[in-house]
């Protein structure tokens, strides 16, 4: 399958969609972990600065602003690496301890101090017109957060290449067994009605279905060979009483001493004659269809049989006005069954005389193309509409314009069959004027 198709199918975009909630469930645990953490750290600073802030507050309501300069000083010189930041400005402003410049508004706020880092500050204006500043350095949080950026870094793009690589396994082994299931129903649909779906054992719900499908299509299959055995078994049951009552109408034509009853006894042998004919084809077919009868594998001259079948059908052609011809005869030669094909293609110019206007010109050619053999019957009559090609492939398919002539409709329906016997194909197509009827053989099939 190829990269463009496998991203088409359901199941890739099934998988893509999944990993794709799996990696936005992820980004957002991350999210949620990193802002958390970053708030905690936050609050917990925000905490000390207000202790802080209340324990000096207590110191100078009971001393007085002395008192206050005292405490502060001590503070400095008993943490002078890891301390909180200290300012008290004067009504004046100046700033005593720590250079920071306070905000007007009383409260909590983030100041940046130079090219330091940005800090959080809690200001508290004093009765006397001094104002204190407590300040903790928010470095250590801004540190913490980046280092949980990183580790989500480490942690979640493996996560999601993970997530990509394990949809991308699903996808293939859920596509894998799509494709079985689709390369079985191709060869149930081409006829080869005994296949059937694989079952994984794992009983989910694809083996529930498998199975479901395999017991409709072991149905069907018996329903088909009951048909086709009840047809067989009438067209072979009719055809003996049939073959009886035709030696009868010639024994009552022979000893008809009326010339007019003599000629509808003849009319009724040809009737009879016809269906004969049709049950002799519908037996052909299901013996070709089932396998039951061994096809040739010898190997012919296609030239020379091509020739045979115009010395037999031109007399036949140019009584209706018409001719047959060998337009184009390269030398190849075919590998299966030489009266089988005979029969195909006498089937083929018996319909391009019988079911056009007098004086059609039929051709026959063979030849390779695109690196395949093939035979050809080309008329120049009427043709078949595009639409109707494969209906008249069918049994009992007949054009309106092929019921006023003699037939069952089951000529070209034993040709495809004969073809498709011989792994071959049979495509019908537009001649403007006429139809051309072409059965290309398989590599495997033909022979130089």
């Amino acid at each position: 399958m190829t990269t463009p198709k496998l991203i088409r199918t359901a199941g890739v975009r099934l998988a893509a969609l999944a990993a794709g909630l799996f990696v936005l469930c992820m980004l957002a645990l991350a999210l949620f972990i990193y802002l958390n953490v970053r708030q905690e750290l936050e609050s917990q600073l925000q905490g000390q600065v207000a202790a802080e802030t209340r324990q000096l507050l207590g110191d100078y309501a009971d001393d007085g602003l002395d008192e206050l300069r005292h405490d502060i000083s001590e503070r400095l010189e008993r943490n002078p690496g890891t301390r909180l930041r200290y300012t008290l400005q004067s009504p004046d402003g100046v700033s005593l301890f720590d250079r920071m410049s306070l905000p007007d508004t009383p409260g909590w706020s983030r100041p940046v101090v130079g090219n330091g880092p940005r800090l959080l500050l809690l200001t508290t204006p004093l009765e006397d017109g001094y104002t204190l500043g407590v300040a903790a350095d928010t470095q250590s949080v801004s540190q913490t957060a980046d280092a949980l950026r990183h580790a989500f870094l480490i942690v979640v793009l493996p996560m999601i290449a993970l997530a990509i690589l394990s949809g991308a396994i699903v996808s293939r082994r859920f596509l894998s067994r799509v494709e079985r299931l689709k390369q079985t129903a191709d060869s149930i649909g081409r006829g080869a009605l005994s296949a059937r779906m694989e079952v994984s054992g794992s009983g989910d719900d694809f083996d529930g279905l498998i199975l479901t499908i395999n017991t409709m299509l072991d149905r069907i299959e018996q329903l088909v060979h009951d048909v086709r055995h009840v047809s067989t078994n009438i067209a072979h049951d009719l055809r003996t009483p049939l073959g009886r009552l035709r030696q009868r109408l010639e024994y009552l034509s022979e000893h008809q001493a009326s010339d007019k009853m003599r000629a509808r006894t003849d009319d009724a042998i040809s009737l009879l004659d016809d269906t004969l004919n049709t049950f002799s084809a519908m037996l052909k077919i299901a013996e070709l269809e089932t396998g039951v009868t061994e096809i040739g594998k010898e190997t012919y001259d296609v030239p020379a049989l091509l020739e045979q079948l115009v010395e037999i059908y031109d007399p036949v052609a140019a009584n209706r006005g018409g001719e047959i011809v060998i337009s184009d005869a390269a030398p190849i030669s075919v590998t299966g069954d030489r009266a089988l094909c005979v029969q195909m293609l006498a089937n083929l110019i018996e319909n391009a005389i019988q079911h056009n206007q007098d004086g059609v010109r039929i051709e026959l050619s063979c030849g390779m193309e695109d690196g395949h053999r093939f035979i050809r019957v080309r008329d120049y009559g009427r043709g078949i509409e595009e639409p109707d090609r494969q209906t008249v492939l069918k049994p009992f398919r007949r054009l309106d314009v092929a019921r006023s002539t003699t037939g069952s409709g089951l000529g070209l329906t034993l040709a495809a069959t004969i073809a498709a016997r011989h792994g071959a194909g049979l495509h019908l197509s537009d001649g403007a004027p006429g139809l051309i009827v072409t059965m290309v053989f398989p590599e495997a099939n033909a022979m130089a």
